[in-house]
């Protein structure tokens, strides 16, 4: 009498592979699938990059030859003068600059360092009714609404206050909205860092804050950065609120200045083309500076607790 066995997996059955399976190995054997995943990509980045092409090159033209047709993909006489021509006939662009690079700079530091306190409160502290799962949840809705819905109530808010063209009220308005985002990407980030690192610091003596920032803090840099970039570009390219918040060049932004080059009259091509140029650059600048930490905090906050 036999008794049945277990087969072991070296006895299975051989199972014939079907013909789409053979297809796919006889193209990866030639090096045709790679090639296929490479020409997608490179299809994809050219898509993506070459509105920035045409940007940068709009810049070396003359109007003519912008507008001109068939288009010249290659500007073969460059006008270099045209970024000295931008600042001449609007020497304000410098100014609005400048409010742009102050308010991005001071909302970065200040939504970046409030909500990684918020989200390390989150991490750290223990609240009843489950609500350091909650909280977090009702700071990212203030995200989910349209943020045209709020603009009535604080530009009169802001005008009680006397916050309407001014910067004070800008980087208010920005700090306020990027919190929640920056609160919820730290999150992720602080729930990496291992409870017993806090607790061996606090047995030294450190308190919370001390915890905080020479132990905690080092140790999501990545995650801080991150945060930071993306705070970064959404302030600097934000439109809605510098159009109602600012009405004069003392507080205008870049956006609201490049928009200031389409009238009911006609289109500054160039001088839009160089404006968008020079706004485009510092945000490229930085986030290639950071793309290492970049890429880590993205690696950090992507593993699960």
């Amino acid at each position: 009498m036999t008794t049945e066995q277990d087969t072991p997996a070296d006895t299975l059955p051989y199972k014939q592979p079907s013909r789409t399976e053979e297809w796919f190995e006889t193209l990866s054997k030639y090096g045709v699938t790679k090639a296929i995943v490479y020409g997608l990509l490179g299809v994809f980045l050219v898509w993506t990059l070459f509105p920035i092409y045409w940007l940068v090159t709009a810049t070396l033209k003359t109007r003519q030859t912008l507008l001109s047709f068939p288009p010249q993909w290659i500007p073969l006489d460059a006008q270099f003068g045209n970024f000295a021509r931008l600042f001449a006939e609007r020497p304000e662009f410098l100014t609005y600059i400048i409010n742009s690079t102050l308010v991005t700079v001071v909302t970065t530091v200040l939504a970046t360092t409030i909500g990684a306190m918020a989200a390390y409160a989150f991490v750290s502290f223990d609240y009843p009714y489950n609500l350091d799962f909650h909280l977090p949840f009702y700071i990212l809705s203030t995200r989910f609404m349209p943020p045209i819905v709020t603009i009535i109530p604080l530009f009169v808010i802001f005008r009680n206050l006397g916050l309407v063209n001014t910067l004070q009220g800008l980087i208010l308005v920005y700090t306020m909205f990027n919190i929640p985002f920056a609160v919820w990407m730290m999150k992720g980030f602080f729930e990496e860092v291992p409870e017993s690192l806090v607790e061996s610091a606090m047995i030294d003596g450190h308190t919370h804050i001390g915890a905080f920032f020479k132990i905690v803090l080092p140790l999501v840099k990545p995650g801080l950065v991150a945060s930071a970039i993306f705070t970064t570009i959404i302030t600097w390219n934000e439109l809605l609120f510098a159009v109602i918040l600012a009405l004069n060049d003392n507080a205008i932004t870049v956006p609201v200045g490049l928009a200031s080059f389409v009238t009911k009259f006609s289109v500054q091509w160039i001088n839009m083309s160089v404006a968008a140029t020079i706004a485009l650059a510092p945000v490229l600048v930085f986030a290639f500076v950071a793309r290492q930490q970049l890429v880590r905090g993205f690696s950090m906050g992507a593993v699960g607790k």
